[in-house]
């Protein structure tokens, strides 16, 4: 088959396969509602955390991570040398652009971190994913803006990335520049769609997401105790309370 063609093919699964949202998803089964009603209304991993806590949220996150890194890989496997680094990427962009612009729901999508996270956890600097995303999270404990965990996160991994690819030069000079340059579009797009963010952050009026309670109570509740959130308590109507006259026989 000639290259075009499954290239062609490659962009088109890879953003239908993108446009699969899991926290939609998530959120309807487990929980009855629709994320992209509640909290800042965007369908991803930060605030599946805040409306639903962190078992729901680390579920989304892993799904999506699976689904775009595992999309990706399949690409570059099928994908003729020398053409497979270059293929993961295209696939990885496509992913991206179908999580953040799905064709079903008038192109309104989540900020694509999840996705984003994947595609260098399935990667070559798989193990540098590992260990910096501990990192981040770290820094998510004590700071608790996801926000500013998930910039350190995706740009330091764009900046490490480009660094090997040039470094190792494993692709031909023309496809590591085109590879770099999509890695930098992919970054470019996702801080596009956290403008919202940025401009809170540089106001100081940035929400902060509750990451160290919401994993205190997942880790401490009692065995066999359902965790749910304070909005899904409905308060019971109070018994009546009669009073005997005690004059009356």
């Amino acid at each position: 088959m000639n290259i075009i063609y499954i290239f062609v093919i490659i962009c088109l699964v890879s953003y239908l396969i993108g446009t699969i949202n899991f926290s939609k998803l998530v959120s309807k089964f487990f929980g009855h509602k629709d994320i992209t009603k509640l909290g800042s209304g965007n369908p991803g991993t930060m605030n599946m955390l805040r409306n639903f806590g962190f078992k729901y949220a680390l579920f989304t996150f892993v799904a999506e991570i699976v689904k775009a890194g595992l999309t990706a890989l399949v690409c570059k496997i099928v994908t003729p040398a020398p053409y497979s680094q270059l293929a993961f990427w295209v696939s990885g962009a496509f992913i991206l652009l179908g999580n953040n612009f799905p064709v079903w729901n008038k192109f309104k999508g989540g900020k694509g971190v999840a996705c984003f996270a994947g595609i260098f956890l399935f990667s070559e600097l798989w193990y540098v994913g590992i260990i910096w995303f501990f990192v981040c999270a770290t820094v998510l404990y004590f700071m608790d803006y996801g926000s500013v965990a998930s910039f350190m996160y995706l740009t330091a991994l764009a900046a490490a990335y480009t660094i090997f690819a040039w470094l190792t030069a494993t692709c031909e000079v023309w496809m590591t520049a085109v590879i770099t340059a999509i890695l930098w579009a992919m970054i470019v797009l996702t801080y596009i769609r956290h403008h919202a963010n940025i401009y809170r952050l540089f106001h100081g009026t940035e929400n902060k997401i509750g990451f160290k309670d919401k994993l205190k109570k997942f880790f401490c509740h009692k065995k066999g105790e359902e965790i749910i959130s304070e909005d899904q308590v409905e308060a019971a109507p109070e018994e009546e309370i009669v009073v005997e006259d005690e004059n009356k026989e």
